[in-house]
């Protein structure tokens, strides 16, 4: 009899010892793994960069192009202002995030300001694989989703993030799967809101120091439904300028070369 109670004690705190080591692995909320992301790769003043982008059908090229864009965070807030560089088809056109769902475009060829607003958001921008929405990744902001540790091993964070709008929402969820050892996201699944499937995934290469700071080299999005994707090369960044105060308004979107 004492033997067979020494037996469900030794079972009890073997249970038991299972039961806190799972606790501890588990210790990191969904919301603390992206947050993590953030302060270590978008927890910038500003930043300047170029982008060059190159979209693809199949394997043949069809175009590219090079953009510079300015981010800045503010608080809890992040701002970005992006404009095309090349070719000439392409050149002045502008896009203005001034966070809180102001979102603006400016075409040269009709010398006007239009606001993006709702589904409008969800369509491709300039003819990349990215939406509007998708933009605000390069800048690893995700306040616009809310995120759950669905399952973890010995490399990867996997993040399940959801719309918080879900009646404007792009995708059913996206699925992020972060680098443990140095919180990097290095991919993003997107699926589809009306059939649930993978639609699109956001791969990130080459992390690079400069300075305090680290940046992917590439980025690669491919569509899935399509075969199509784009690959955005990020050169050139510059962290923590001191930032003109009308970065970020309708005036600079309108000229002809942005003025930060």
């Amino acid at each position: 009899m004492i033997k067979g109670k020494k037996k469900a004690i030794i079972v009890l705190s073997l249970v038991t010892i299972l039961s806190l080591g799972a606790t501890s692995a588990w210790a990191m909320t969904g919301q603390e793994v992206i947050d993590e992301v953030k302060d270590r790769y978008g927890n910038f003043d500003s930043q300047v960069v170029t982008l060059t982008t190159q979209c693809f059908e199949g394997e043949k090229q069809i175009n590219e192009r090079k953009i510079v864009l300015v981010s800045q965070n503010v608080g809890d807030l992040t701002r970005s202002v992006l404009q095309f560089q090349s070719p000439a088809d392409v050149k002045g056109v502008g896009l203005l995030d001034q966070g809180d769902d102001q979102m603006y475009m400016y075409l040269p060829e009709f010398h006007k300001v239009r606001r993006i607003a709702g589904s409008a958001k969800n369509g491709s921008f300039m003819g990349t694989d990215f939406t509007y929405n998708d933009l605000s990744l390069i800048n690893y902001d995700s306040s616009d989703y809310q995120s759950e540790l669905i399952k973890e091993d010995n490399q990867f964070y996997h993040l399940e993030l959801i719309d918080k709008d879900q009646a404007e929402a792009d995708y059913a969820k996206l699925l992020m799967f972060v680098r443990k050892n140095d919180f990097f996201p290095t991919r993003v699944e997107f699926y589809a809101k009306d059939t649930g499937k993978l639609k699109k995934v956001l791969t990130a290469y080459d992390l690079t120091d400069y300075g305090k700071y680290k940046l992917p080299q590439k980025l690669v999005m491919e569509d899935l439904t399509t075969q199509h994707k784009t690959v955005i090369y990020l050169t050139d960044p510059e962290f923590d300028r001191q930032l003109d105060k009308d970065t970020f308004s309708e005036r600079n979107l309108r000229r002809s070369r942005l003025r930060y």
